[in-house]
């Protein structure tokens, strides 16, 4: 692994203590700042990384900006917490079933603060057949249907899209959801109608999101479908994963498969081990098309670009998808899927 993506990693390691912090020092004084300002922005760790330079009391030549990003990230993050407190009351009140995923519920379980990290937009998760009276009340509250454009009927929309885009009066990005996964195979019974997880992001200020049972799945099912290009991505799962008892953690990861999550869980608890130092349940089963997806991974996270900025720079992202669950059946309905997306716009 490049250097530093192993320090922006080392950084990112969730309950780091005092011997850890003397470890890391000599590296960080030695840092190119610029770089890892760099690195800490392409995987949206600026946070996290900003909170260890403190802790450690050393800020490498270079890296000062990112302790704007965490301070713009949690002026920005109070913002998004006020907004989604006011959707979570009109949805609540109209008695529609929704909840909110990643983001600042997810901040607040895994690493005890909903505004470290970078939230560019509002999750939020409600039933297939509410997504009319979903578009409907979104439109009350002043946002406009972004992706499709507002033309396009948001219900069919939805038929073969697992989201849209909506953007507030005052600019506030939401993605409607009405599936959890591009792909019906995974993940199928996690849905908006399950008894939700209620977490306080701020005072006054508590919102429904997925139960600790199907959290982590979920999590790996959302890496595992960009081949966990984002550092973040992986860094939340692992954060997530230390706090759960390891009683709890192996059997999560054995009853993935059968939640549809494929092989998702396994591949995402070796690369929160290689990374972020997570321990290995002793029962983890790793098999060829686990190796597989954790190297594609592997080489998404390492190169400093986004996926979008090279040439077929999104094509271990498609080979991902293709392997998250075993068997020729989902190979088939994903390739079929993927194809299908070409001429679906």
């Amino acid at each position: 692994m490049e250097p530093m993506l192993s320090l922006v990693a080392a950084c990112c390691r969730p309950r780091l203590d005092a011997a850890d912090l003397d470890l890391l020092r000599p590296q960080l004084s030695a840092a190119d700042g610029a770089h890892l300002l760099l690195v800490a922005r392409r995987h949206r760790v600026e946070g996290l990384v900003w909170r260890t330079l403190e802790r450690a009391e050393i800020v490498p030549v270079g890296a000062e900006r990112l302790g704007w990003d965490a301070r713009r990230i949690a002026m920005d993050g109070l913002r998004m917490a006020a907004e989604s407190g006011r959707i979570h009351r009109a949805f609540a009140t109209s008695s529609l079933p929704h909840l909110f995923i990643k983001g600042q519920t997810l901040g607040t379980l895994a690493w005890c603060d909903p505004f470290l990290k970078r939230q560019l937009d509002i999750d939020l998760l409600v039933m297939p057949e509410a997504i009319a009276k979903a578009a409907a009340l979104l439109g009350r509250l002043g946002y406009v249907q972004e992706v499709p454009e507002p033309s396009v009927d948001p219900a069919d929309w939805h038929r073969s899209r697992k989201e849209s885009l909506w953007r507030s009066d005052d600019g506030i990005l939401l993605d409607l959801h009405s599936r959890v996964a591009d792909n019906r195979k995974l993940l199928p019974s996690v849905t908006a109608a399950v008894s939700p997880r209620m977490v306080e992001i701020a005072s006054g200020i508590v919102l429904p999101t997925l139960p600790e049972r199907l959290l982590l799945p979920y999590l790996a099912v959302h890496g595992a479908s960009s081949a966990w290009f984002r550092l973040k991505w992986i860094a939340d799962f692992a954060a997530l994963a230390a706090r759960t008892e390891p009683e709890k953690l192996a059997a999560q990861v054995e009853q993935a498969p059968r939640l549809g999550a494929g092989r998702t869980m396994a591949a995402a608890m070796v690369l929160g081990n290689r990374l972020l130092g997570l321990p290995l349940p002793e029962s983890l089963d790793v098999d060829g098309g686990t190796r597989r997806l954790v190297a594609l991974s592997m080489r998404a996270l390492a190169d400093e670009r986004e996926p979008t900025d090279r040439p077929l720079g999104t094509l271990p992202i498609h080979f991902a998808q293709l392997v998250m669950i075993p068997g020729s059946h989902y190979l088939m309905s994903e390739s079929l899927r993927q194809v299908g997306g070409l001429f679906i716009r």
